[in-house]
């Protein structure tokens, strides 16, 4: 019994590593091409953005301490890279309180910054009070709402 365990712990160990690979595949490479070709100088973090395109989407800052989204895109071997001051956008912190006033029955998931029909917005997902999962979109300058999806679930 005990090596049945031990045995499922190490499966489960090595899944949560193959698991996490995947996920953040290619950050490295994006990180070095975001330093080498923007005025960023220190990475905080990377994610992810899936729409119609991909991109590893880079929190940083440059030598002076001001703050940058860097957008790198996964697709074409061409990279034009999308740069944004963070003096020029609603924080993630503001656009998470203007959204939570407004939807307060919802269950938050993510939030994460994206760029739809060249338009660079906040994409937060959430379930919802009727417990359909959304997709808001909000511009990143000034917090409007761009678009939403609502999906309901057809099977339980």
């Amino acid at each position: 019994m005990g090596i049945v365990v031990i045995a499922i712990g190490i499966y489960a160990a090595f899944l949560y590593h193959d698991i996490n690979e995947s996920r953040t595949a290619g950050y490295e490479t994006t990180k070095k091409q975001v330093l080498s070709a923007t005025s960023v100088t220190e990475i905080e973090k990377v994610v992810t953005f899936n729409g119609a395109e991909s991109y590893h989407v880079v929190f940083g800052k440059t030598e002076k301490n001001e703050g940058r989204l860097v957008f790198y895109p996964l697709e074409g071997n061409e990279k034009t890279l999308t740069t944004m001051n963070e003096d020029e956008m609603v924080s993630e912190e503001n656009m998470l309180q203007e959204w939570s006033s407004r939807c307060t029955d919802c269950k938050f998931i993510k939030i994460v910054p994206g760029i739809v029909d060249e338009k660079v917005l906040w994409e937060i997902t959430y379930r919802d009070a009727s417990d359909r999962y959304v997709l808001d979109y909000y511009a990143i300058e000034d917090g409007s709402q761009y678009e939403q999806y609502r999906l309901k679930q057809m099977f339980k």
